[in-house]
Protein backbone atom coordinates (compact mmCIF):
# COMPACT_ATOMS: atom_id res chain seq x y z
CA UNK A 1 0.00 0.00 0.00
CA UNK A 2 1.30 3.47 -0.87
CA UNK A 3 2.26 5.57 2.13
CA UNK A 4 -0.15 8.39 1.25
CA UNK A 5 -3.02 5.90 1.04
CA UNK A 6 -1.93 4.32 4.33
CA UNK A 7 -2.01 7.68 6.12
CA UNK A 8 -5.29 8.64 4.46
CA UNK A 9 -7.03 5.40 5.44
CA UNK A 10 -5.76 4.93 8.97
CA UNK A 11 -5.58 8.56 10.10
CA UNK A 12 -8.77 9.66 8.35
CA UNK A 13 -7.34 12.37 6.11
CA UNK A 14 -7.78 13.15 2.44
CA UNK A 15 -5.09 11.94 0.05
CA UNK A 16 -3.94 15.52 -0.56
CA UNK A 17 -3.67 16.17 3.19
CA UNK A 18 -1.73 12.93 3.60
CA UNK A 19 0.74 13.87 0.86
CA UNK A 20 1.31 17.28 2.43
CA UNK A 21 2.00 15.75 5.85
CA UNK A 22 4.45 13.24 4.39
CA UNK A 23 6.32 15.83 2.33
CA UNK A 24 6.63 18.04 5.42
CA UNK A 25 8.60 15.29 7.15
CA UNK A 26 6.02 14.47 9.81
CA UNK A 27 5.86 10.75 9.03
CA UNK A 28 8.33 8.00 9.91
CA UNK A 29 8.37 4.40 8.72
CA UNK A 30 10.22 1.90 10.87
CA UNK A 31 12.03 4.80 12.56
CA UNK A 32 13.08 6.61 9.38
CA UNK A 33 11.65 9.96 8.28
CA UNK A 34 10.03 9.48 4.88
CA UNK A 35 9.01 12.13 2.36
CA UNK A 36 8.23 9.78 -0.54
CA UNK A 37 4.43 9.63 -0.76
CA UNK A 38 4.57 6.57 -3.04
CA UNK A 39 6.66 4.41 -0.70
CA UNK A 40 5.20 0.91 -0.41
CA UNK A 41 4.36 0.00 3.20
CA UNK A 42 2.78 -3.06 4.78
CA UNK A 43 0.10 -3.27 7.43
CA UNK A 44 2.70 -4.53 9.89
CA UNK A 45 5.08 -1.63 9.19
CA UNK A 46 5.70 0.77 12.08
CA UNK A 47 4.33 4.06 10.77
CA UNK A 48 4.20 7.13 13.00
CA UNK A 49 2.78 10.62 12.58
CA UNK A 50 4.35 13.33 14.72
CA UNK A 51 5.83 10.61 16.91
CA UNK A 52 2.56 8.73 17.50
CA UNK A 53 2.17 5.32 15.95
CA UNK A 54 -0.60 4.99 13.38
CA UNK A 55 -2.81 2.00 14.20
CA UNK A 56 -3.44 -0.02 11.04
CA UNK A 57 -6.18 -2.60 10.59
CA UNK A 58 -7.21 -5.15 8.02
CA UNK A 59 -10.51 -7.01 8.36
CA UNK A 60 -12.53 -5.90 11.37
CA UNK A 61 -15.73 -7.53 12.63
CA UNK A 62 -17.34 -6.63 15.92
CA UNK A 63 -20.33 -7.60 18.03
CA UNK A 64 -22.36 -4.83 19.64
CA UNK A 65 -25.06 -5.07 22.30
CA UNK A 66 -27.36 -2.37 20.93
CA UNK A 67 -29.37 -0.30 23.40
CA UNK A 68 -32.79 1.09 22.54
CA UNK A 69 -32.80 4.58 21.06
CA UNK A 70 -29.94 4.08 18.58
CA UNK A 71 -30.41 3.67 14.84
CA UNK A 72 -28.58 1.24 12.57
CA UNK A 73 -27.93 3.98 10.05
CA UNK A 74 -25.50 6.77 9.24
CA UNK A 75 -28.31 9.27 8.67
CA UNK A 76 -27.97 12.38 10.81
CA UNK A 77 -31.74 12.94 10.89
CA UNK A 78 -32.83 9.66 12.48
CA UNK A 79 -31.23 10.06 15.92
CA UNK A 80 -28.14 8.71 17.71
CA UNK A 81 -26.31 6.14 15.58
CA UNK A 82 -24.86 2.80 16.71
CA UNK A 83 -21.55 3.91 15.17
CA UNK A 84 -21.28 6.51 17.93
CA UNK A 85 -20.92 3.67 20.44
CA UNK A 86 -17.80 2.32 18.74
CA UNK A 87 -14.31 3.74 19.16
CA UNK A 88 -11.61 3.17 16.55
CA UNK A 89 -10.18 4.51 13.32
CA UNK A 90 -12.00 1.69 11.47
CA UNK A 91 -15.53 2.92 12.27
CA UNK A 92 -16.08 4.69 8.95
CA UNK A 93 -15.48 1.42 7.07
CA UNK A 94 -18.02 -0.64 9.02
CA UNK A 95 -21.28 -1.93 7.55
CA UNK A 96 -24.13 -3.49 9.52
CA UNK A 97 -24.85 -7.17 8.93
CA UNK A 98 -28.58 -7.00 9.68
CA UNK A 99 -30.16 -3.88 11.11
CA UNK A 100 -32.35 -3.54 14.17
CA UNK A 101 -35.15 -1.02 14.66
CA UNK A 102 -34.44 2.06 16.76
CA UNK A 103 -36.47 0.74 19.71
CA UNK A 104 -35.05 -2.80 19.45
CA UNK A 105 -32.10 -4.09 21.46
CA UNK A 106 -29.52 -6.82 21.26
CA UNK A 107 -27.01 -8.39 18.93
CA UNK A 108 -25.68 -6.33 16.02
CA UNK A 109 -22.74 -7.45 13.88
CA UNK A 110 -20.66 -4.83 12.06
CA UNK A 111 -17.81 -5.51 9.65
CA UNK A 112 -15.67 -3.96 6.92
CA UNK A 113 -15.70 -7.33 5.12
CA UNK A 114 -18.36 -6.92 2.44
CA UNK A 115 -18.44 -10.61 1.53
CA UNK A 116 -19.04 -11.58 5.16
CA UNK A 117 -21.83 -9.00 5.55
CA UNK A 118 -23.52 -10.33 2.41
CA UNK A 119 -23.33 -13.89 3.75
CA UNK A 120 -25.05 -12.86 6.99
CA UNK A 121 -27.91 -10.93 5.40
CA UNK A 122 -28.56 -13.00 2.27
CA UNK A 123 -31.65 -15.25 2.59
CA UNK A 124 -29.90 -17.76 0.31
CA UNK A 125 -27.24 -18.36 2.97
CA UNK A 126 -29.93 -19.24 5.54
CA UNK A 127 -28.21 -17.63 8.51
CA UNK A 128 -30.66 -17.75 11.41
CA UNK A 129 -31.60 -14.69 13.48
CA UNK A 130 -33.36 -15.33 16.77
CA UNK A 131 -35.48 -12.72 18.54
CA UNK A 132 -37.02 -12.55 21.99
CA UNK A 133 -40.39 -10.82 21.68
CA UNK A 134 -42.65 -9.34 24.34
CA UNK A 135 -46.24 -8.71 23.25
CA UNK A 136 -49.00 -6.39 24.42
CA UNK A 137 -51.61 -9.15 24.69
CA UNK A 138 -51.45 -12.75 25.79
CA UNK A 139 -50.40 -14.94 22.86
CA UNK A 140 -53.30 -17.20 21.98
CA UNK A 141 -52.98 -20.69 20.53
CA UNK A 142 -54.58 -19.40 17.34
CA UNK A 143 -52.02 -16.58 17.01
CA UNK A 144 -49.18 -19.01 17.61
CA UNK A 145 -50.50 -21.40 14.94
CA UNK A 146 -51.00 -18.58 12.43
CA UNK A 147 -47.45 -17.27 12.88
CA UNK A 148 -46.00 -20.75 12.54
CA UNK A 149 -47.94 -21.37 9.34
CA UNK A 150 -47.03 -17.95 7.95
CA UNK A 151 -48.97 -14.76 7.36
CA UNK A 152 -49.31 -11.99 4.82
CA UNK A 153 -47.49 -9.02 6.34
CA UNK A 154 -47.91 -6.65 3.41
CA UNK A 155 -49.13 -6.46 -0.18
CA UNK A 156 -47.86 -9.65 -1.84
CA UNK A 157 -45.49 -10.15 1.10
CA UNK A 158 -45.67 -13.46 2.96
CA UNK A 159 -43.65 -14.25 6.09
CA UNK A 160 -43.13 -17.73 7.49
CA UNK A 161 -40.63 -17.89 10.36
CA UNK A 162 -38.28 -20.79 10.75
CA UNK A 163 -39.60 -21.24 14.29
CA UNK A 164 -42.02 -19.61 16.74
CA UNK A 165 -41.94 -20.74 20.37
CA UNK A 166 -44.02 -19.48 23.30
CA UNK A 167 -41.87 -18.53 26.31
CA UNK A 168 -44.60 -17.07 28.50
CA UNK A 169 -48.11 -15.65 28.31
CA UNK A 170 -46.79 -12.58 26.50
CA UNK A 171 -43.38 -13.79 25.35
CA UNK A 172 -42.17 -15.48 22.18
CA UNK A 173 -38.97 -16.57 20.52
CA UNK A 174 -39.13 -16.03 16.76
CA UNK A 175 -36.39 -17.30 14.45
CA UNK A 176 -36.06 -15.90 10.93
CA UNK A 177 -33.75 -16.52 8.01
CA UNK A 178 -34.76 -13.37 6.19
CA UNK A 179 -34.66 -9.98 7.86
CA UNK A 180 -37.14 -7.84 6.00
CA UNK A 181 -38.17 -4.37 7.16
CA UNK A 182 -39.98 -4.64 10.53
CA UNK A 183 -40.67 -8.29 9.74
CA UNK A 184 -41.13 -9.50 13.33
CA UNK A 185 -43.37 -6.57 14.24
CA UNK A 186 -45.49 -6.97 11.12
CA UNK A 187 -45.78 -10.73 11.62
CA UNK A 188 -46.99 -10.33 15.19
CA UNK A 189 -49.38 -7.56 14.13
CA UNK A 190 -50.80 -9.74 11.36
CA UNK A 191 -51.58 -12.39 13.99
CA UNK A 192 -53.62 -9.87 15.98
CA UNK A 193 -51.06 -8.81 18.58
CA UNK A 194 -48.47 -6.05 19.06
CA UNK A 195 -44.74 -6.14 19.82
CA UNK A 196 -43.79 -3.99 22.81
CA UNK A 197 -40.18 -5.20 23.12
CA UNK A 198 -37.86 -6.78 20.59
CA UNK A 199 -34.43 -8.19 21.42
CA UNK A 200 -32.11 -10.10 19.08
CA UNK A 201 -30.13 -12.71 20.98
CA UNK A 202 -28.58 -14.89 18.28
CA UNK A 203 -27.20 -14.76 14.74
CA UNK A 204 -26.23 -18.13 13.31
CA UNK A 205 -24.84 -20.04 16.28
CA UNK A 206 -23.40 -16.93 17.93
CA UNK A 207 -25.24 -15.93 21.09
CA UNK A 208 -25.08 -12.46 22.59
CA UNK A 209 -23.14 -12.96 25.85
CA UNK A 210 -24.97 -11.92 29.00
CA UNK A 211 -21.65 -10.41 30.14
CA UNK A 212 -21.66 -7.85 27.30
CA UNK A 213 -23.39 -4.76 28.65
CA UNK A 214 -25.74 -2.62 26.59
CA UNK A 215 -23.77 -0.14 24.50
CA UNK A 216 -20.60 -2.26 24.70
CA UNK A 217 -18.84 -4.09 21.87
CA UNK A 218 -16.04 -6.59 21.30
CA UNK A 219 -13.96 -7.76 18.36
CA UNK A 220 -14.91 -11.16 16.96
CA UNK A 221 -12.30 -13.84 16.33
CA UNK A 222 -12.29 -16.42 13.54
CA UNK A 223 -14.10 -19.01 15.63
CA UNK A 224 -16.95 -16.58 16.31
CA UNK A 225 -17.24 -15.72 12.62
CA UNK A 226 -17.56 -19.41 11.78
CA UNK A 227 -20.35 -19.73 14.34
CA UNK A 228 -22.24 -17.00 12.50
CA UNK A 229 -21.81 -18.38 8.99
CA UNK A 230 -22.25 -22.02 9.95
CA UNK A 231 -18.73 -23.00 8.96
CA UNK A 232 -18.11 -24.43 12.44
Amino acid sequence: MRLDRYISRFVGLSRSQSRSIIRNGRVTVNGLKIRDVSLDVRLESEVSLDGTRVEAFDTVTIMLNKPAGYVCSRSESEGPKVFELIQGNFVDELSIAGRLDKDATGLVILSNDGKFVHTVISPRKKVEKEYHVCTELKVSDEQLTCMRQGLMIGPEEFSRPLAVERRGDKELTITLIEGRFHEVKRLVKASGNTVIRLHRRRIGNLLLPTSLEEGSWVFLDEESLKKITGAL
